[in-house]
């Protein structure tokens, strides 16, 4: 009704937590998420957000926690779009759905890329601006939420997304970002073999050199 998209399209994918679909508006092609509101893994979702010092004092039913959650990933990606990281713009987000840009590329998984190592610093460089311009941890970054378009690096599934308020906030959420930099090294050296040391990429990103 409020003109965000003209017509709803089929599943992109979907998930356990929620689905997402195609939609057009004109000549444009979006995505809408729309977050199951019985079916998700309440427990896993309540730790990310009562862990989120924006959100500590929500409690409350499964769809309340969902509607939450959806917020939740609207605020972390229109913070991450405002310090020019790399995320889909976001149009909308009412209840528990999301209206947002699609990204035409493919999941870094599914991608055999030209230049590994270019598209890592690439990477590496989205990173550092999550990390000290947007003050936030992805919490949940692997090779199944970096898309590749045009050989660059696009992150999105930001639910999980976690805001720093200090350093003392940080020290007690710093294994999700080693778990972050462990996923992208290990990927890399994996697929790529290009031998990257963990601990110098992690503290790369934390001196932001």
């Amino acid at each position: 009704r409020k003109h965000y998209f003209d017509e709803l399209g089929r599943a992109i994918k979907t998930g356990k937590e929620g689905d997402v679909y195609f939609a057009y508006r004109g000549e444009k092609t979006l995505a809408i998420k729309i977050y199951r509101m019985t079916s998700a893994n309440f427990k896993k979702i309540s730790q990310y957000i009562i862990r989120d010092y924006r959100f500590r004092n929500i409690k409350g039913s499964l769809r309340k926690v969902i509607l939450v959650w959806a917020e939740k990933e609207f605020r972390n990606v229109a913070l991450c779009h405002k310090h020019n990281i790399s995320v889909p713009y976001m149009y909308k987000q009412f209840n528990n759905t999301i209206v947002m840009d699609y990204i035409f590329g493919k999941m870094l998984k599914d991608t055999d890329l030209k230049d590994p190592m270019e598209f890592f610093e690439l990477l590496l460089e989205q990173m550092k601006l999550v990390r000290h311009e947007a003050k936030l941890i992805h919490g949940d970054l692997s090779e199944f939420n970096i898309m590749v378009a045009d050989e660059l690096p696009v992150l999105i599934d930001w639910g999980q997304g976690m805001s720093i308020k200090n350093e003392t906030d940080y020290e007690e959420l710093k294994p999700m970002q080693e778990r972050d930099v462990q996923n992208i090294v290990g990927y890399f050296n994996r697929c790529y073999d290009l031998d990257l040391d963990y601990q110098t990429i992690f503290d790369r990103i934390e001196n932001n050199n």
